[in-house]
């Protein structure tokens, strides 16, 4: 893009982002939102550590990128939300790395070999030698025991969900042991871990940034200073935090001490910045790559897909947008007005008008590249606003109902918009209410909101981490406010986790997909999305994570 119209560009996108009537992205959502978390870890490359090093020194090896909000804590058990410092400075025992056909696999990590008892109980590991904290303290198997121990006594811990499946988390969580008695230690490389009942995702969650070893050693030492004081939180990473500005943003420098492939980043500066701050200081040349999440459509269609279409790299998310239904509340408890609402959606048009087409439509609870997916499972939902008008008057609802569609104000509110407007269309009078993100949060934990946009973005590849995380038991259904009341189908979510047999464990979330979204209408399906990044000049190439986050391994960066 020649200068004058670079200059011209800027101008136009930042009178389009105060103008348009669609509102920016914003911040990306939380993986526990998204998906706890929420699972989840390629590091851009099949050996470990990430990309080869590139010849760049000094300031042509500092990565410059920007941050949509502050960061709360760099302690990866204390956030679901802010993975840029965890998937950075921490290592999984594995991690998740995406094929070139969209297929994701696990590979070894901190481990060096495992092996899985008949009865998929007991899992053994070797530790890889010769790995250190960024200070030099040797990691060690009682670190591996100590992290998972932490997550279960840590007061604010938000990641107990990654430990549950262990031996005697129950009782370290309620105070009744002092120690995971799940966990045995036989030396400093070996160790095994021991599961209360068969769970085929485990290693899956062993991959998760939520899973990141700690040393028992400087989290001790460190205290409330970890996870708080950069000096003090340290991992065996490829980087470690250097500064931590609060309201302005991070920077990171190399772990020189890092045992695996050296990466060609060596310094990243991540500036917080509005979406018209980024815009502009991207094509400024200020900024090296630049995440659309935070645009509107508008924009990334006026400036970026065509000045720098070259240097687009998509990745699919691997996240499910949906319409929560609250069965609890009349006239959503009748099946029929459920059904009428997921054929009312006119899901294409939102993907096109609201994301410039830049998405999939999903028909069911797996988004496409979700292990378990399941092809049979898709095609089956046509927008059909007729079909919904006959349903509803079927359900003794022809001149419609009212319905509040509960909108959280940090986040896009056109799709909401257009549902409401397919919704009027049929006869529903459907509002949009307003909640601040707190209060929005606690009106969904209560159980009482009526309906909700949200997506979940996978924090681990399996089809567990999202049927489950709404399905799994009555305090799940409750928690997001679907209320979810058939009993015996909670409890063959609950049940397949623990199938042995993967193929037969795989047909059975397919069955369950079925059952939830198409027999009973638990949720309206809508869309998967594409996450686009602009690569700036400096950038040679740019891996996303995995799973379509905006938070991004450095180490899948390779500078020119």
């Amino acid at each position: 893009m020649k200068k004058k119209n670079r200059k011209l560009a800027a101008v136009i996108s930042a009178l389009l982002t105060a103008a348009l009537t669609f509102s920016a992205c914003g911040q990306a959502p939380s993986p526990a939102e998204a998906g706890g978390a929420a699972a989840e870890a390629q590091t851009g490359a099949d050996s470990a550590g990430g990309s080869a090093a590139a010849g760049a020194e000094g300031e042509d090896a500092v990565l410059h990128i920007a941050m949509g909000a502050d960061i709360v804590s760099m302690d990866v058990q204390k956030t679901t939300n802010d993975y840029l410092v965890p998937l950075n400075i921490y290592d999984p025992l594995f991690k998740i790395v995406k094929n070139s056909d969209g297929s994701t696999e696990i590979l070894k990590n901190l481990v060096t070999d495992y092996k899985i008892s008949d009865d998929g109980l007991t899992y053994s590991f070797t530790l890889r030698d010769g790995v250190v904290f960024s200070d030099g303290t040797p990691l060690k198997a009682s670190d591996v025991k100590f992290t998972f121990e932490r997550i279960c006594t840590l007061p604010d811990s938000a990641q107990t969900d990654y430990a549950v499946a262990i031996a005697g988390a129950e009782e370290l969580m309620k105070g009744e042991a002092t120690e995971l008695k799940g966990i045995t230690v036989e030396d400093d490389t070996h160790f095994s871990i021991t599961l209360v009942e068969p769970f085929a995702g485990f290693l899956a969650q062993l991959a998760a940034p939520s899973t990141g070893i700690l040393s028992e050693s400087i989290v001790t030492a460190a205290w409330d200073d970890f996870g708080v004081v950069p000096e003090k939180t340290l991992g065996t990473g490829p980087y470690k935090v250097t500064a931590w500005n609060q309201g302005s943003g991070l920077e990171f420098e190399y772990n020189d001490l890092y045992w695996g492939e050296e990466p060609s980043v060596k310094k990243v500066t991540a500036t917080i910045m509005d979406p018209a701050s980024m815009d502009m200081a991207f094509q400024k040349g200020d900024l090296d790559i630049l995440d659309c999440l935070f645009l509107d459509a508008v924009i990334i269609d006026a400036t970026f897909k065509s000045a720098y279409a070259d240097r687009i790299v998509s990745i699919d998310r691997l996240g499910m947008n949906y319409l929560m239904l609250n069965e609890k509340i009349e006239p959503l408890s009748d099946v029929k007005v459920r059904k009428a609402i997921q054929m009312a959606i006119d899901r294409q048009s939102i993907v096109d008008t609201v994301y410039g087409g830049d998405g999939k439509l999903e028909d069911g609870i797996y988004p496409t590249g979700c292990q378990g997916y399941s092809n049979e499972n898709q095609g089956w939902l046509k927008y059909d606003p007729e079909g919904a008008k006959k349903l509803l008057e079927e359900a003794g609802y022809a001149n419609g109902f009212d319905m509040e569609l509960a909108y959280d104000s940090s986040k896009e509110k056109a799709p909401l918009e257009i549902i409401a407007q397919n919704l009027n269309d049929v006869g529903i009078n459907a509002t949009i209410q307003t909640y601040d993100h707190s209060s929005w949060l606690d009106l969904r934990n209560s159980g009482e909101m009526n309906s909700f946009l949200a997506v979940w973005i996978l924090d681990y590849n399996d089809p567990d981490n999202i049927i489950y995380t709404f399905f799994g038991n009555e305090d799940n259904t409750k928690i997001r406010s679907d209320n979810y009341s058939n009993k015996e189908v909670i409890a063959r979510v609950a049940a397949a986790k623990h199938i042995v047999d993967d193929n037969e464990r795989i047909k059975e979330y397919a069955a369950l997909e079925k059952k939830l979204i198409q027999e009973d209408a638990a949720w309206a399906p809508l869309y998967s999305l594409k996450h686009l990044f602009v690569k700036g000049e400096r950038v040679a190439e740019f891996t996303p994570h995995w799973a379509g986050w905006s938070d991004m391994y450095f180490s899948g960066v390779k500078l020119k």
